[in-house]
């Protein structure tokens, strides 16, 4: 039943997002045919166009984030849903996963996005493919003070797991403010003022138990010979004479996570149990 819930849950939201990624299309295409004219006044108009396209896409599947779950659930949709032959929970999951996924292919997309931009640029010096990829790595190595390709991959894949965890976080904070705004107790204030009222409290709440944890010198140590702890001075799972090249501050996250566990178990009981559709 999942399964299904997802897959009607990605129906639903694609629509929203069809535009965005269809305009983009077409300015890719245009870009690359104003390439072989050399049009500068095109080429930087298309260029800033596809970052407007990628603040859009940011937006929108927020919104469409937002939108899809309070409709679906407490809107003219929220009967059907409830009736439905499944948890709470289970509605929950469907709605998380999709929203994730949406999520990460907005950043893939924003990605892509830079990544054909600095192409496209430092095409117009080289002559070859390999030279564009060589200035681009070095370009990236010294902005980024990347030490070399390995490192520079393991902390992109550190860097997404916590992105992941970010997303999640927001998921799960947006659905349970909407979640208790309408349940009986908040349903005679304006729905949309209590779920940012109850929001903002959330995030006051959690954002000052993060502020706390940053102050604990524990780190996570992405090195040029592995991935590590730091404690204060001490490393840990490391050499001590290794090179940090990326330190993180971890409890935050860790907190996120429990808190994400929480939230989700909290907001389907509520789901199930308490929640007044109208």
């Amino acid at each position: 039943m999942l399964g299904k819930l997802i897959k009607h849950e990605f129906k639903s939201t694609a629509h929203s997002m069809f535009g965005i990624y269809l305009s983009a299309l077409f300015t890719f295409l245009a870009m690359l045919l104003v390439f072989f004219i050399k049009n500068r006044t095109l080429m930087i108009t298309g260029s800033l166009v596809l970052v407007g396209i990628c603040v859009a896409a940011i937006v929108v599947t927020l919104f469409a984030i937002i939108g899809t779950f309070n409709k679906s659930l407490y809107g003219n949709q929220g009967y059907l849903s409830f009736t439905l032959p499944v948890s709470g929970k289970s509605l929950l999951a469907s709605k998380t996963v999709v929203s994730l996924a949406w999520i990460f292919i907005s950043f893939a997309f924003i990605i892509a996005v830079a990544a054909f931009l600095l192409f496209y640029w430092i095409a117009q010096t080289s002559e070859s493919f390999k030279d564009i990829v060589n200035m681009v790595y070095t370009t990236l190595q010294t902005m980024m003070g990347m030490p070399d390709a390995e490192t520079a991959v393991k902390s992109i894949a550190v860097l997404v797991a916590l992105l992941f965890m970010k997303a999640l976080f927001l998921i799960f904070k947006v659905s349970f403010s909407l979640t208790i705004a309408n349940t009986k107790s908040f349903q005679k204030l304006n729905p949309v003022l209590a779920a940012i009222l109850v929001y903002f409290a959330i995030y006051l709440v959690l954002n000052a138990a993060n502020l706390a944890a940053a102050f604990i010198p524990v780190q996570l140590a992405i090195a040029t010979n592995g991935i590590g702890l730091t404690v204060g001075e001490t490393m840990i799972g490391l050499a001590e004479n290794a090179n940090v090249f990326l330190p993180l501050p971890i409890l935050g996250y860790i907190f996120e996570a429990v808190v994400c566990v929480a939230l989700y178990l909290l907001t389907g009981d509520i789901m199930t149990k308490r929640v007044n559709v109208k």
